[in-house]
């Protein structure tokens, strides 16, 4: 994994208005805590702990609250610029503090990512740097899968895609840039030009405190909620042994170990994204389908445990839906309905596709099966019991 993070945090972040008056934009405070303490966690949490912080505007505020990162279990170091200083001068000044790959991010972005997933796309691609990048119009990106990225400084309605800020980039990567004081996004379209930047598509939504609006929503995002994603069959009950779907109330019995171990955790809410083909197969009838989970909802609602809602796929299982695990569309789904961040939750699952649709959503997994089965690449797995998982993240 990439052990670098360099994080611009030096503007006067003056679209926020009179908050940026007398603290500095990444100060500012998001469910109790300055909004690039988030940021750092999530570095942490990816394992990257060795974090540089190019200030500028009243940098005593950043520095005097997180010291060298010890709090934290990171190494911070600072760097510092006039607030006048654009962000393509500020990267050239800290050119002899990066020895190798570096991830460089915005101070005021988020978004629910496994940067070691990134990463390693990153070095396939042998680019100069990669973004990531999130679908929308207008854009500053024109993408398609497996094809070059074009970059511009402006967003149109002819670019279909946003850079978020979270940029993987080659130590060299820095030579392009010069000492004259000139925006990134001037050294970007160079190397977009050239053919040296390549993009990795996310389906998370991405977070901003970069204007009042986006920090209200972002600030919701971040208030603790206390959501659990889990699997139905296999998981809260028992699979049909019999036959390839629960079709009738009849053929539903619980898993009564996992339950009382849910059942010590009263304040917390579980969805629950399931597959169900059989309603597409003809084998399971809709009526029963509803019938089951209702029945399901207020059995768990008798122990004591809130399950929300259902995010049911209907589709066959030849479908490659979006909604459809290993497919990661009714995640998404959920956590933009709940403002859930998905990076700080994890669904329980009990099949392979589980942990691959946690994987592409960019959560983590507590897997109820043989965890030798389970691809290497999945870094999303929890150890542990799940008791431990539940106290772990909440």
């Amino acid at each position: 994994m990439i052990k670098q993070a360099v994080i611009l945090c030096g503007g006067l972040g003056t679209r926020l208005g009179h908050l940026t008056k007398r603290i500095p934009k990444p100060m500012i405070m998001v469910a109790g805590k300055p909004f690039l303490e988030h940021l750092i966690i999530q570095l942490k949490e990816n394992g990257i702990r060795k974090i540089l912080l190019l200030v500028g505007f009243k940098k005593e505020k950043i520095i005097n609250y997180f010291g060298n990162g010890e709090k934290w279990k990171v190494k911070i170091e600072y760097s510092y610029n006039p607030p006048e200083c654009d962000t393509g001068y500020r990267l050239f000044f800290i050119k002899k503090k990066i020895k190798e790959d570096f991830l460089l991010m915005y101070c005021d972005n988020y978004c629910s990512l496994n940067l070691s997933k990134i990463y390693n796309f990153f070095k396939k691609k042998k680019s100069l740097a990669t973004f990531v990048l999130v679908k929308k119009t207008p854009g500053n990106v024109k993408y398609t899968a497996n094809s070059n990225l074009v970059y511009s400084t402006k967003r149109t309605k002819n670019r279909n895609y946003v850079e978020i800020g979270y940029i993987f980039a080659k130590k060299n990567f820095l030579n392009k840039i010069s000492n004259k004081n000139l925006n990134l996004s001037h050294y970007l379209k160079k190397i977009s030009n050239k053919k040296k930047i390549s993009g990795f598509e996310t389906c998370n939504n991405y977070l901003s405190i970069s204007d009042l609006v986006r920090l209200k929503e972002a600030r919701k995002f971040f208030k603790k909620k206390r959501f659990i994603l889990i699997d139905r069959d296999g998981v809260i009950n028992k699979k049909n042994p019999n036959f390839y779907y629960i079709r009738n109330i009849k053929e539903l019995f619980f898993n009564e170990k996992l339950i009382s171990v849910l059942q010590k955790f009263p304040n917390y809410k579980f969805i629950c994204i399931t597959n169900q083909a059989g309603i597409a197969t003809g084998e399971v009838e809709k009526g029963n389908l509803n019938k089951i989970n209702s029945k399901i909802k207020n059995y768990l609602k008798k122990k004591g445990i809130n399950l929300i809602k259902f995010y049911v796929s209907e589709h066959h299982y030849n479908s490659n839906s979006f909604f459809r695990k290993p497919n990661p569309g009714n995640f998404i789904k959920a956590a933009k309905e709940y403002k859930i961040l998905l990076d700080k939750t994890f669904y329980i699952g009990d099949d392979l596709r589980d942990v691959e649709a946690a994987y592409r959503a960019n959560t983590k997994c507590f897997y109820i099966g043989d965890k030798k089965k389970i691809n290497k690449k999945f870094n999303n797995v929890i150890s542990g019991n799940l008791k431990e998982a539940l106290l772990r993240y909440y």
